[in-house]
């Protein structure tokens, strides 16, 4: 059996010492590993949002929205977006999808 180590940290909320806590140490399993608290459950059940892998038809997608959005080709438009003259939320990820798709798919 083995005991808990007496680790002295402060209190975040406090800012005094807390004496005998095991608050921050990872509690690892027989395998060295910290356990996932989802395992053996559904994705619905853990609270996890679904999620979506892109594929190659998905970006293409995505990147025929450029000339719609900011009246360019993707080339012009990538051009753009490096130099500063594209910016914001939109212009960023649209800009990471194309560097994605030259790289993986042509």
């Amino acid at each position: 059996m083995t005991q808990k180590s007496k680790i002295y940290r402060k209190s975040a909320l406090k800012g005094r010492g807390i004496r005998n806590t095991d608050i921050g140490t990872p509690i690892i399993n027989e395998y060295g590993s910290v356990p996932i608290s989802t395992v053996g459950k559904s994705i619905k059940d853990s609270g996890m949002p679904p999620f979506h892998v892109l594929n190659k038809k998905d970006i293409e997608k995505e990147l025929s929205k450029i000339e719609n959005k900011f009246g360019m080709t993707p080339e012009d438009f990538h051009k753009a977006w490096r130099e500063g003259i594209v910016h914001g939320h939109e212009a960023m990820k649209l800009g990471c999808y194309y560097e994605f798709y030259k790289d993986e798919y042509e």
